[in-house]
């Protein structure tokens, strides 16, 4: 058999690095693929590959890893009482925000609101330094210093909420913290799993921003793969509390999942005195085709009445972005929502072309919910 290289699994890039340590210890070749290099090797979707000649024992290795060798069991939760929030942190100024906003969120009612950080430390102990020689180090040490600084931050955001419950005499809500070892987005996704929160909060950039993004790396595969609502944060978002929050917007698709989603929106917005605006970006040829849809899901609301107080409108525009602009911009949308029924939509929203200059995505918080 020819020595064809392979790819036996593709992984987070914790997975891939405990998958090729064991491999090494049985005397299988491996070498990691996809690995970013320039923001610290803690890239997803890296590509554990082999020679084929080793794929028999290979697989045998790779089968016998139990869930506990490179992932931590998720117990089942508790039941709450009333919402759920979960919030993950990364202690910038705009993680801040949403941690903010997310307590303000469940302090209407009752419930409870858990921080989650994952801190990324080294699986191997040799960084190489040319042919030479290898430097060294204390991968355990590294660590170890790395949980005790996020403990130190996580302990410290969660007295400021608690303090914020005993200065204002909060019931009913309890503020809990989960502290992770691993890769940002598989460690809030797994979790998330177990902990089945109403919703999840958090920014829209992280400590490790970029000028050219929109939208967090983390943040975005948070919403493409968490089952629950997501509400991005931006940094630049002013604001100003909960309770000055009058108008919600939400982009109908006309499928199925804009029913369920809608009643969703109602449901998280509880006891907020908020008008939800729901509004559908038509052509000049669709428009009464689209007129029909939207007569249907009017008369749904009429027949099926929920605690929001919704209108409904079509916005006529070639330019699905000029439309979308137009609708948060003359409707003072302060929250746009939508769900992830067509999978178009989601990618439209989450990677905008910058000659677009979509603007209000530096400003607006975005909702997500999940078909």
């Amino acid at each position: 058999m020819k020595d064809n290289i392979i790819t036996l699994a593709t992984l987070s890039f914790g997975k891939a690095q405990v998958v090729k340590s064991l491999l090494a210890n049985e005397g299988v070749e491996c070498f990691l693929e996809h690995v970013n290099l320039i923001q610290g090797a803690v890239s997803t979707g890296v590509k554990v590959n082999i020679k084929e000649a080793d794929f028999k024992q290979a697989l045998i290795v790779f089968d016998s890893i139990s869930e506990s060798v490179y992932e931590k069991a998720n117990p089942p939760q508790k039941t709450v009482k009333g919402i759920k929030v979960l919030v993950p942190v990364d202690f910038s100024e705009y993680s801040q925000k949403a941690v903010d906003m997310a307590f303000d969120w469940v302090a209407q009612g009752t419930g409870e609101l858990t921080l989650f950080n994952a801190f990324y430390s080294p699986l191997s102990s040799g960084l190489p330094f040319g042919e030479s020689f290898v430097y060294d180090i204390n991968s355990d040490q590294i660590s170890f210093e790395l949980k005790e600084e996020s403990e130190k931050k996580i302990l410290l955001l969660k007295k400021g909420l608690e303090k914020r419950i005993a200065d204002e005499k909060i019931e009913n809500v309890k503020v809990k913290t989960e502290l992770r070892r691993g890769i940002a987005e598989h460690e809030i996704l797994s979790f998330s799993e177990s902990y089945n929160p109403s919703l999840i909060v958090m920014g829209t950039r992280g400590s490790d921003k970029k000028a050219v993004d929109l939208i967090g790396s983390v943040t975005a595969e948070i919403i493409d793969g968490a089952k629950v609502p997501v509400l991005a944060v931006p940094e630049s978002f002013d604001y100003r509390g909960l309770d000055k929050l009058k108008t919600v917007g939400y982009l109908s698709v006309f499928g199925q999942s804009d029913f369920q989603s809608i009643e969703k929106l109602s449901d998280i917005l509880g006891s907020f005195d908020v008008k939800v605006k729901c509004a559908h970006i038509t052509s000049g040829k669709n428009m009464e085709s689209d007129q029909i849809k939207m007569d249907g899901l009017i008369d749904h609301f009429n027949k099926n009445k929920i605690d929001a107080t919704l209108e409904f409108k079509l916005i006529e525009n070639e330019d699905f972005w000029v439309g979308v602009e137009g609708f948060v911009q003359s409707e003072n949308i302060e929250i746009l929502s939508f769900t992830t029924f067509k999978r178009n939509l989601i990618s439209r929203l989450l990677n905008p072309s910058i000659a677009k200059k979509m603007l209000f995505h530096s400003t607006t918080p975005l909702l997500v919910f999940h078909s």
